[in-house]
């Protein structure tokens, strides 16, 4: 379905990195020019195993290791650790071959993918290896903000296969419970994204869009089997591939025929200003907006914008989703709740943005 867009992509993975060379290290690869969730993988690919490592390490109890200024040098070791780690030829290319298919998956199909790569053969996963696990995941990172948050709150030192999974659609479910065709589509907007720009160097265009049993995949995941049906009827009337806009209007099809309420807001891609930066809204429903302003800053639209207008100023998602998080803890918000789900989905929608 995607072969010519995998073989692009582990084509350009190369040839900005090892090419023909026998290795390369974790700090060329960080500074080459691949995709950011590439060179995530392969970060937390050396994370995971210096994590192994370092659980068969013999440690003796006379010696305080969670000591503050202990406990931060050896971080700063174990950074430094993976930055200069050096790949051979041959674990640098089936690094990038589990990468590469990986992604696909991911973006394709998020929860079934999640369930089976964190928790592999597994029937639960402490807090620590969960967070590594998260780290090969730069996109859909509002699961990954709202699962953290969800252990701390309960102050859980782990979390089983069937909760984690439990948790996952439970995030879906409150994302499109307003049957909203605009906030069904903009969830695929990381998935078109990640397919149009490997498509902008297959002859320079992105025009072959994503094939209807992709998204119709992307739409079973979340448990969505009108819509999923919808666009393979597409596919057997001959369509073979969809933007992101027509995926849109094909929405706004399906919800009508079902009488659910349809947005009619804009459905524009956030944009950034002439400074660069971010405009001091999100693309998001007026009345989710409201609904945001009333359940997590208490009808104070001067709470709300404030806040905003402060994580906006932030370049990446992780600064801009521990400020968010700061809030929520501060203010005693449960960040599992539907309007803290929103904001956050919102939020890292706008930051998809930034990224290279």
């Amino acid at each position: 379905m995607f072969e010519q867009e995998l073989e692009t992509l582990h084509h350009i993975v190369r040839n900005n990195t090892i090419g023909n060379g026998p290795s390369i290290s974790m700090k060329s690869i960080l500074e080459s020019n691949i995709p950011n969730s590439v060179k995530s993988f392969f970060k937390s690919e050396i994370e995971w195993l210096l994590f192994q490592e370092r659980r068969l390490e013999t440690r003796s109890r006379r010696f305080n290791y969670d000591q503050e200024d202990i406990r931060m040098l050896q971080e700063q070791t174990d950074f430094l650790l993976v930055y200069h780690y050096v790949f051979t030829q041959e674990e640098f290319l089936h690094v990038c071959d589990k990468a590469v298919h990986f992604l696909f998956n991911y973006l394709c199909r998020p929860v079934w993918t999640l369930e089976n790569f964190l928790f592999d053969e597994k029937n639960s996963l402490t807090r620590d290896e969960l967070k590594i696990k998260f780290n090969y995941c730069s996109d859909y990172s509002y699961y990954r903000t709202i699962i953290e948050r969800y252990l701390q709150t309960r102050n859980k030192t782990d979390v089983t296969r069937e909760e984690t999974v439990e948790l996952l659609r439970k995030i879906d479910q409150e994302i499109i419970r307003e049957n909203s065709a605009v906030e069904v589509a903009r969830m695929t907007e990381p998935f078109f994204a990640f397919i149009q720009s490997i498509q902008l160097k297959i002859g320079g265009n992105a025009q072959r869009g994503v094939p209807p049993k992709a998204l119709s995949y992307f739409f079973d995941d979340k448990q969505l089997p009108s819509v999923s049906d919808h666009i393979l009827k597409l596919r057997d009337r001959g369509v073979t591939s969809i933007q992101y806009d027509e995926l849109v209007s094909e929405l706004k099809d399906v919800f009508l025929k079902k009488g659910s309420y349809l947005e009619k807001e804009s459905v524009a891609a956030p944009h950034r200003d002439a400074n660069g930066t971010h405009p001091e809204t999100l693309v998001i429903p007026e009345r989710d907006r409201l609904s945001i302003v009333a359940g997590l800053f208490r009808n104070d639209e001067s709470a709300y914008s404030a806040l905003l207008n402060g994580i906006l100023q932030y370049q990446t998602w992780d600064e801009a989703s521990l400020a968010l998080d700061h809030y929520f803890t501060m203010n005693d918000i449960e960040p599992f709740s539907r309007d803290a789900i929103l904001f956050i989905n919102a939020l890292q929608t706008t930051f998809t943005g930034k990224r290279s």
